[in-house]
């Protein structure tokens, strides 16, 4: 309940719409880390409800090579994603309720070339148009796509073309996780294994495809770490780091998924964890779950406004100023923790409000920039007054805030100076 100060004049603040989404939110990880911190495996009442957006995209290229499903591969994409579904639902025990909704995309789309190197995949930005076209607000929870690079069609129909045989599908690719607006993760399909297809039990994860989409979810999830501030298994931990007694360097039988035992572990809250020779067990509890929805760290798109109507906070495309505009940019905002935001415009999800090397300097740079895993340098404080209005603070403490001139970029100032540093923040949609 708001109360009065003691001279019965002055109301205090009501709390902002932010400040009040991060108390839940904070609430919800204060819980989760009790529960790690407890080793408390009780399950939840309810299964949390996660949607998987999977689209299977029959026909990609590269250069000239052409690479397409055939009908043994959409039916093998299809208990691919039925396996994963079932099987993780059955290895969570439950607290996880998994809908998957599989599309396939009959046109062609042009895979990308990873760093350089001889490894290509399919972009998130190639397709985005497409997942656009699938995704309603706050629907899904996850991206996956997947492509057939491999088979005799495929061998058959590239084998005299440039680049075939120097140039593969990278396995599995996570270009963007829980902490970026639409978590994504593409892998290649591959070949089923002998013996393993068609399935004998949807909840056992029998195929190697299944373990592969795992794989690569689970590196989607590894932001619970930070964001609970506790001990969380690196996906690749199944290598054989010494602090995780049990797993010895992994040996690939015929079959290539042993480590599935150690995902199983980490998403039931059971890997064997040793600190001061003391084991716990980490991983994902129950209550960890629900901070896996997008929608629960994601708060809405928001117009950001000079409250003078001087313009609009904007970041444009191709360019990495900040800037007042006529046009209002829509701006994702999404929880990190800790009183903190994340400020990313809605037609460049992989890019953040950046502050210049993480340096709480007057003056300093403020820019849009990809994610780098600084959360001091990406994240932001809302400090709402009593008007309504916010300023956009370092997360250092100083007070310095976003002030950007009325001709000019974005700077990091402790005065108002000439330019806008007080900003309404509203949602797009108007309501």
């Amino acid at each position: 309940m708001i109360g009065f100060l003691r001279n019965n004049k002055t109301r205090d603040r009501e709390p902002s719409f932010f400040d009040s989404a991060a108390a839940d939110i904070d609430r919800m990880i204060s819980e989760a880390a009790e529960q790690f911190l407890k080793g408390d495996h009780t399950p939840l009442s309810e299964p949390v409800k996660y949607n998987v957006l999977w689209l299977g995209f029959t026909h990609v290229t590269f250069g000239d090579m052409d690479f397409r499903m055939n009908l043994f591969d959409r039916d093998y994409l299809k208990a691919v994603a039925l396996n994963f579904e079932k099987s993780v639902e059955c290895i969570t025990e439950h607290n996880l309720d998994i809908t998957v909704d599989l599309h396939f995309i009959e046109d062609d789309y042009p895979l990308t070339l990873y760093d350089g190197e001889e490894w290509f995949y399919l972009a998130q930005e190639t397709i985005q148009s497409v997942i656009d076209s699938y995704i309603d607000d706050g629907k899904y929870d996850t991206v996956f796509t997947t492509i057939q690079t491999e088979g005799e069609e495929n061998r058959s129909r590239n084998a005299f073309k440039t680049g075939y045989g120097a140039h593969y599908a990278i396995l599995g690719l996570c270009p963007a996780d829980l902490s970026t607006h639409v978590p994504y993760s593409t892998f290649n399909l591959g070949r089923p294994r002998y013996g393993t297809f068609p399935l004998e039990d949807p909840e056992e994860p029998s195929l190697y495809a299944t373990a592969v989409a795992v794989h690569e979810w689970m590196h989607q999830l590894e932001y619970l770490g930070t964001l609970l501030g506790i001990v969380y298994p690196h996906t690749h931990s199944y290598m054989g780091p010494e602090m995780y007694p049990g797993y010895k360097k992994y040996e690939a039988d015929k079959n290539d998924y042993d480590f599935f035992e150690f995902y199983r572990q980490v998403l039931s809250g059971r890997v064997p964890y040793s600190e001061d020779k003391l084991i716990r067990y980490v991983g994902i509890y129950p209550k960890m779950w629900a901070l896996t929805k997008r929608s629960t760290l994601r708060l809405g798109t928001f117009t950001i406004q000079d409250p003078e109507g001087r313009g609009y906070l904007t970041g444009q495309e191709g360019s990495p100023s900040l800037t007042l505009s006529d046009a209002p940019c829509r701006w994702n905002i999404q929880y990190s923790g800790a009183g903190r935001f994340i400020l990313s415009p809605s037609d460049m999800p992989g890019m953040r409000i950046d502050l210049s090397n993480a340096s709480d300097s007057e003056g300093n740079t403020v820019k849009l920039w990809k994610d780098t895993g600084y959360f001091d340098a990406q994240s932001w404080k809302l400090a709402c007054d009593s008007n309504g209005n916010y300023q956009i603070q370092t997360v250092f403490g100083s007070g310095r805030a976003i002030m950007v001139p009325k001709e000019g970029d974005a700077l990091l100032l402790s005065g108002r100076g000439r330019g806008v540093r007080k900003w309404i923040i509203k949602p797009a949609d108007g309501k």
